[in-house]
C-alpha cells in the first residue's frame, strides 16, 4: 500500500494494523514501511490525542504506587517524615538533590523530575519582581 498523510480515524486504524502485521520487519522493504508508518501514525497521534504530561509529584506518587512504596519509605531518601509530606502534598518544592535521588531510586529520568510545577505558598517568585511563575514557565 502507498501510505501518505494519515487523515482521518480510518486510516489511523489501518495504519495500526498494517504496524501490528509488520512489527518485526522482514526485509529491508518492510523496514521502510515500518519506519514510514511509525512517523504518519506518531504526527496524526500528536496532532489529535492531546495528553497531558504529569508534573513531577504525581510521577512520584505513581511510581511509589507500582513499586508499593508509602511516605515512610521514603523518608531514608528524601530527610523527615515532614519534608517528604510537604513535597508530595505541594507544599515545599523537590531540591535538585531530591531529584538526583529518586531518579536513582525509583529510576526515572532527572528530565521527568526537573519539570516545573506548582508548589503551594512559596515565595521563591519574589525574587523576580512579583512576575507569576505561570508568566514564567507556562505551567
Amino acid at each position: 500500500m502507498n501510505w501518505t498523510i494519515i487523515k482521518n480515524d480510518k486510516e489511523y486504524q489501518s495504519a495500526l494494523n498494517r504496524l501490528d502485521v509488520i512489527f518485526h520487519p522482514k526485509s529491508t522493504k518492510e523496514q521502510d514501511e515500518f519506519d514510514l508508518l511509525v512517523l504518519l501514525i506518531n504526527q496524526y497521534e500528536e496532532a489529535n490525542f492531546h495528553i497531558e504530561e504529569a508534573d513531577p509529584i504525581q510521577v512520584i506518587k505513581m511510581k511509589m504506587d507500582y513499586l508499593g512504596l508509602n511516605q515512610t519509605d521514603m523518608v531514608k531518601y528524601i530527610g523527615s517524615k515532614s519534608t517528604v509530606s510537604k513535597i508530595l502534598s505541594y507544599k515545599s518544592p523537590l531540591t535538585l538533590k531530591h531529584v538526583w535521588i529518586l531518579s536513582k531510586i525509583l529510576n526515572l529520568p532527572v528530565q521527568l523530575l526537573a519539570r516545573p510545577y506548582n508548589v503551594e505558598n512559596w515565595n521563591f517568585m519574589k525574587k523576580f519582581g512579583g512576575l507569576e511563575f505561570q508568566q514564567l514557565t507556562g505551567v
